[in-house]
């Protein structure tokens, strides 16, 4: 009877050994010693799709493994318009960390086993952005910065406004007093019309000679036996084309 608990136990422990065998991972991979983290020197950034995208490639560091190297912490900092990076005190913040070995890291943009692309899914579209990134090995130590790259937020033009000028003004009537002459035309209602201008010619060419909120106007400063022409131009936003030219005839004094 002894001897049967005695095989019992025996073969309980063997069984509890041959599990943990079978769950045994391998030995760690071994990495090569090491003085200095590698630093990323190829740092670049474009804007694709008014998205900002980051590329870089893997260290060429002889003297720092890549196995040694736990992932890349990705920074940004805001930057004002028209400020150089170099006179930029910026506050940089992490933004993401990137693990070169994760299949999942490939969500992120990893497109070979030398090449990283990442998409700044956060970006504030039209802010600009000064990014670096820095590699953290597997003791969690963190390297040097590496390059900065500058991204200029994108302006979109504001939408041209078109502006139609008004009509010319119709049925212009001049009508000379002896002591003046007095202008009318139809009123122009409901567009935008803020005032209107008038125009004079004694046949050497039109100046302006006054303007008006009304539909009529006065022109006091004639002289007796002289042609004059008028036109008249209404005025919104912008100044409209002219009516059609009137013209005037003052009378000689009589004695």
């Amino acid at each position: 009877m002894r001897n049967k608990k005695l095989l019992l136990i025996s073969c309980f422990f063997l069984l509890i050994f041959t599990i943990a065998a079978c769950g045994r991972r391998g030995d760690p991979i071994a990495i090569a010693p090491y003085h200095e983290i590698s630093v990323v020197t190829d740092l670049t950034a474009f804007v694709k799709d008014n998205n900002i995208h980051l590329s870089w490639g893997m260290p060429d560091d002889k003297d720092f493994p890549e196995e040694a190297i736990k992932g890349f912490i990705i920074f940004r900092a805001d930057i004002a318009e028209g400020v150089p990076v170099e006179e930029c005190k910026c506050l940089f913040r992490s933004i993401d960390f990137i693990e070169p070995d994760s299949r999942a890291s490939r969500l992120f943009g990893i497109i070979s086993d030398e090449t990283f692309e990442y998409l700044d899914k956060k970006a504030i579209k039209g802010q600009s952005y000064v990014y670096k990134l820095v590699i953290m090995d597997k003791n969690n130590n963190m390297g040097k910065d590496s390059n900065l790259v500058l991204v200029r937020g994108i302006k979109h033009d504001p939408p041209e406004v078109v502006i139609t000028p008004p009509e010319a003004p119709t049925g212009v009537i001049a009508v000379y007093t002896q002591k003046s002459i007095v202008l009318t035309w139809d009123e122009m209602r409901g567009k935008g019309i803020k005032f209107y201008k008038i125009y004079r010619s004694d046949g050497k060419g039109f100046i302006a000679i006054g303007k008006t909120p009304t539909s009529a106007f006065t022109d006091k400063n004639i002289a007796s036996s002289r042609k004059y022409y008028y036109r008249v131009t209404a005025v919104s936003d912008v100044e409209g084309p002219p009516s059609k030219k009137i013209e005037v005839a003052t009378e000689t004094p009589r004695d």
